[in-house]
């Protein structure tokens, strides 16, 4: 078995094993058994370096699948996926007048207005190293711990950052910053009846709208009162609604830094319109792999360049419970 085969097999192993479902022991055998085989792989090819970079690939595609595909920020803000050179501009007409006028009248001229954003562009990404005696006994696990805390360190990050851009976009004292004395039933419909006035679609698919928190918050949406039975029954069956008045409901995951301390308020409710904000992935993620020439190390360093804009805080309602400590 090739490098690129037993470490793609590992990571995708690693990746559909739920341990609480059905087959999870075959499963954890099928790890074993290609941990085992890349462990061997690493020991006889470690002073390979088309070995080593043919492993840095498989990292960067296991990596650029989770940030793409598994993500979670990709639930509630438009995603849109680029090629590395690409530039995104968003872009925005209106000006266009409608008139009455009698048959073979003058209809009166309008003028079109223009408005462009380009998204900014960042780069994130995390360098990590380990001792080579370590990685010769058990390189599988570090490559699986890699690409896993690698996948939800990203993902937390990103989190962070369109949290951290619709908070600079709706501070203490806009319209769109609601503060309650508990999260009511009406204060959250009035907030998504609000944002849904606010969508103006312009293609033949409704635009969606999101509501987002963190498991407090989400319990309290389920606790409201005069849910029919159907609503109540996938609420004892689900532990919490799949949506509410037509908002999709997305319980925040991923939402501490890398010392386990929470970047995002407990007491926080975000209503969300599906136009709201844009995020980008700009090509995939690019993998380095070397050992040090002095010490005995080998690192590996990941990076992506992404981008992201708030740009209708219109379409943003941020909603603070008083009684929930953040």
């Amino acid at each position: 078995m090739s490098a690129n085969t037993a470490a793609k097999s590992l990571i995708a192993a690693a990746r559909n094993n739920d341990p609480w479902g059905a087959g999870a022991r075959e499963l954890n055998e099928e790890q074993k058994v290609l941990a085992a085989k890349l462990n061997q792989e690493a020991r006889e090819n470690w002073s390979n370096p088309a070995w080593h970079q043919q492993v840095a690939a498989d990292i960067a595609d296991a990596l650029d699948y989770g940030f793409t595909f598994e993500n979670s920020f990709g639930q509630y803000i438009r995603q849109v996926n680029l090629g590395f050179t690409d530039r995104y501009v968003i872009k925005e007409r209106r000006g266009i007048k409608v008139f009455w006028t009698s048959r073979g009248g003058y209809i009166d001229e309008s003028q079109l207005v223009s408005e462009r954003w380009e998204v900014p562009r960042d780069t994130l990404g995390f360098h990590v190293s380990e001792h080579e005696d370590k990685l010769q006994i058990n390189f599988s696990e570090t490559i699986q711990e890699m690409v896993n805390l690698g996948n939800q360190r990203m993902d937390a990050e990103v989190n962070r950052r369109i949290l951290s851009l619709a908070t600079a976009a709706v501070p203490a004292g806009s319209d769109s910053y609601v503060t309650t004395a508990g999260l009511t039933k009406d204060v959250l419909d009035q907030a998504i009846r609000e944002v849904r006035d606010q969508i103006r679609p312009t293609g033949g698919n409704p635009v969606p709208v999101t509501v987002i928190a963190r498991p407090v918050m989400m319990d309290a949406i389920s606790d409201f009162p005069g849910y029919a039975f159907e609503a109540l029954e996938e609420i004892r069956l689900r532990g919490r609604l799949g949506t509410y008045r037509g908002a999709n409901l997305q319980e925040l995951r991923h939402f501490t830094d890398e010392e386990g301390l929470d970047f995002a308020p407990a007491n926080e409710v975000w209503v969300l319109g599906g136009e709201a904000g844009v995020f980008i992935n700009y090509g995939g993620v690019k993998v380095k792999a070397w050992t040090e020439n002095t010490v005995d190390y080998q690192h590996w360093r990941a990076r992506k360049d992404v981008g992201g804009l708030i740009h209708k805080p219109n379409m943003v309602r941020r909603i603070i419970d008083t009684t929930v400590a953040p």
